[in-house]
């Protein structure tokens, strides 16, 4: 019998469609993670043989989530054209973008595609207000009416939509207008939702801060409520547990760092294509990527503590944990443990 490779064990592909980075983007996001495993790269564009490569690599590939270079924005057409690579060969394909273009974009971006097999568009809106949009984006090239645009084509098409806000501390109150302006003009009832990450981030100085434990915990909680009442379909990162908490997820370790997992991150370079199994540890640990050809893949095993939670905070947050190392922190009568961000609330109500 044949034996399981890890790659076997892939169903759902998270595609950077090269190397491009910052560099070209076509927005400036101060928070932006792209620039950690790949800032000593040689800027490249993918192209259609790699694509057809991975299909050949992962017999057991479902979904391909294509996010660009990192959007959809900066390289429309190649996206595109992965897509049709991908359909060809019954694989769903979902897309991340900021909106930038409005319809224009959109409309490139899924030319020639059976809409029926988009499983959806997501839409990185992380506040409402134009002048918090150009800051976080660093532009003042996309604005809500830009991103209002692209969503209302794809509602339109009957093609999914998804919001995916990021936060940070600087718009750590927007979300609940996110969710109820969308839900209420659009109809959307998806929504996952990210905390502001700096593994990649510590090098650089970044006008941005982490939201605080217990308010993170406020917050996740307020959107379970917020979902429930109104029927969504949340992820909302847990970041913070408590002991009684960590307790039960002792019990539930995320397959994802547990053995590789089903999920797989790629990057297309100039002389190979380059995976992880984890991004985040990615950015720090090169060790933990490899070429889609090597032999021997690199597993993460972890007993529930993210390896780099203490880099995925700001150093003034890092400094009000106790002895200073961001991994716990005593708030009130308990303590609240830093963990992965891949132990989410994962609920469809």
């Amino acid at each position: 019998m044949k034996r399981l490779t890890a790659l076997d064990k892939v169903k759902d592909l998270t595609l950077y469609t090269g190397t491009f980075g910052r560099e070209k983007c076509t927005c400036n996001c101060i928070g932006c993670t792209q620039g950690g495993i790949i800032k000593e790269k040689e800027p490249y564009q993918g192209n259609i043989n790699q694509i057809k490569k991975i299909i050949e690599k992962l017999p057991n590939l479902e979904n391909a989530y294509l996010l660009g270079n990192p959007d959809i924005s900066v390289d429309t057409d190649f996206c595109n054209e992965a897509a049709k690579e991908f359909e060809k060969n019954n694989i769903s394909v979902m897309f991340s973008t900021s909106g930038y273009g409005g319809n224009k974009t959109i409309k490139r971006l899924v030319s020639g595609l059976n809409f029926k097999n988009i499983k959806y568009v997501s839409y990185s809106v992380d506040t409402l207000e134009d002048d918090k949009i150009h800051y976080l984006k660093g532009t003042k090239n996309i604005s809500l009416k830009d991103i209002e645009e692209s969503i209302k084509f794809c509602v339109d098409m009957n093609i999914p939509v998804k919001i995916q806000p990021t936060l940070w501390e600087y718009n750590q109150e927007d979300y609940i207008d996110i969710i109820n302006y969308f839900y209420k003009k659009y109809d959307i009832k998806w929504f996952t939702f990210h905390a502001g990450s700096f593994e990649s981030l510590k090098n650089r100085k970044v006008p941005l801060k982490h939201i605080e434990p217990l308010k993170w915990k406020e917050i996740v909680k307020n959107i379970q409520f917020i979902a429930e009442k109104k029927k969504l379909r949340i992820v909302v990162p847990r970041i913070f547990l408590n002991q009684e908490e960590m307790d039960k997820e002792k019990e539930n370790i995320h397959t994802y760092c547990a053995n590789g997992g089903t999920g797989l991150q790629i990057w297309l370079e100039n002389n190979g294509i380059r995976c992880t199994y984890c991004p985040l540890l990615a950015e720090l640990h090169p060790e933990f990527t490899f070429l889609i050809d090597e032999e021997v893949t690199h597993f993460i095993r972890t007993d529930g503590v993210c390896a780099v939670r203490r880099e995925a905070l700001d150093e003034n947050l890092i400094s009000k944990s106790w002895n200073g190392k961001g991994a716990v922190f005593k708030q009130n009568t308990e303590n609240l443990y830093n963990v992965c961000r891949f132990f989410s609330i994962r609920e469809q109500y």
